[in-house]
């Protein structure tokens, strides 16, 4: 018990100090913060993946995964793979052939150890830039806890679109602590933009589930179907 206490007392201070590196208004992100960051904590950071409860995010993203029935043989991407926790979980369902993309390439390192990844990729899915990613070329993309300041949000979605194929899925998880706060979600922007690529015929409808994440937090699981 004393140890889970210092853990997530760590990993308190960690996600405090992430948090300094974005901008909760929706600004840009300290891009080079958050690398530094994520450079610093890369080694340690899976110390905290079986303190209790810390892995219900990831599960979720799984389940969800499994529940869209993309068959085995489906190609993934985990996209804000980190050191490939959401992977693990994939994996123990049986999926295998998954590539990672992270902006911070000493976490892809960590991943690339344990063998989880076909490919890695470091690069960021913005808005800003296409990636270097071939159109059509994912069955599933999932996105467990990317979606916040300084990483991922609505404008990541043409992007995420185009790489994944017709009849595929974008699975993603957003906190209800960046929705009720974060000003590029506090206003009902980001159920609008999804909106509109259902209007659009780019998708074909998006579903969602309310579940706890960490704690006492919660997130919505949204699943989208691609057109």
């Amino acid at each position: 018990m004393a140890e889970n206490e210092s853990n997530i007392e760590k990993l308190d201070q960690i996600q405090r100090a992430q948090r300094q590196n974005m901008n909760a208004c929706g600004e840009a992100g300290d891009k080079n913060g958050m690398l530094l960051h994520y450079a610093n904590v890369a080694d340690t950071y899976d110390t905290f993946k079986d303190l209790p409860g810390w892995e219900q995010g990831r599960k979720n993203v799984a389940l969800a995964l499994h529940s869209a029935k993309p068959g085995y043989n489906a190609r993934i991407l985990d996209c804000g793979a980190a050191t490939g926790q959401t992977a693990e979980e994939i994996i123990k369902l049986g999926y295998t052939n998954i590539d990672g993309l992270d902006m911070s390439m000493d976490m892809l390192r960590v991943a690339e150890r344990k063998g989880l990844f076909k490919n890695i990729i470091c690069d960021t899915i913005d808005g800003v830039h296409n990636t270097k990613i071939a159109d059509d070329s994912y069955d599933v993309v999932v996105c467990n806890g990317t979606f916040m300041p300084g990483q991922m949000d609505q404008t990541s979605f043409p992007e995420l679109t185009r790489i994944t194929k017709s009849g595929g899925f974008i699975i993603f998880s957003v906190s209800f602590k960046y929705l009720h706060e974060w000003k590029l979600f506090k206003n009902g922007q980001l159920d609008s933009e999804m909106q509109k690529y259902v209007s659009a015929g780019k998708w074909k409808k998006v579903e969602q589930e309310t579940l706890n994440y960490w704690e006492e937090e919660q997130a919505i699981y949204y699943t989208v179907y691609v057109a």
